[in-house]
């Protein structure tokens, strides 16, 4: 007699001897390639003093300043309890601060100060080096077509949180 789960796991045993399907999985593969580059980018934020969620939080601030903790949320694939930690990280070494809105006396907003714009604009060039050794061998129009999806594929993944 197999249960369910046993059928589910004879699945998953049958589908482990065919790596060729799991290559073919659109989730594996981001994640594998994710995985790879932040692992090196994370070993060259080390001399900054920063790891990757801190660095997303400055790079996000850095192209767009000013922003509301749900705003950085969404920027820097960080849920708000995890971003207020590293807020808090990042303001204790002088790289972000709080204000309140201009607009909304309710609202806070978190801004680079100049030492963190400083150390992110030092960061950047590195950044696009990894960049630029993850795309070497794209061209162009491969990059922006990727750029394209990778966009499409991120809105089309907000239809995942409504599924059972």
């Amino acid at each position: 007699m197999h249960s369910p789960q046993s059928s589910v796991l004879a699945t998953i045993v049958n589908t482990s001897k065919r790596p060729e399907e799991l290559e073919k999985a659109i989730p594996f593969l981001m994640a594998r390639a994710t995985s790879r580059m932040g692992n090196a980018f994370s070993k060259a934020l080390k001399p900054f003093g920063l790891n990757l969620s801190e660095w997303r939080v400055c790079a996000s601030l850095l192209y767009v300043p000013g922003q509301t903790l749900s705003e950085l949320s969404l920027h820097a694939s960080s849920d708000i309890s995890a971003l207020s930690r590293i807020i808090d990280r990042l303001e204790g070494q002088e790289l972000v601060r709080r204000e309140k809105s201009a607009t909304d006396g309710r609202s806070i907003r978190v801004v680079l100060t100049e030492k963190g714009e400083e150390l992110a604009l030092r960061i950047v060039p590195v950044a696009k080096r990894h960049e630029s050794v993850a795309l070497s061998g794209f061209t162009a129009a491969d990059v922006k077509v990727l750029r394209s999806m990778l966009l499409k594929l991120f809105e089309n993944a907000g239809a995942l949180d409504d599924l059972p």
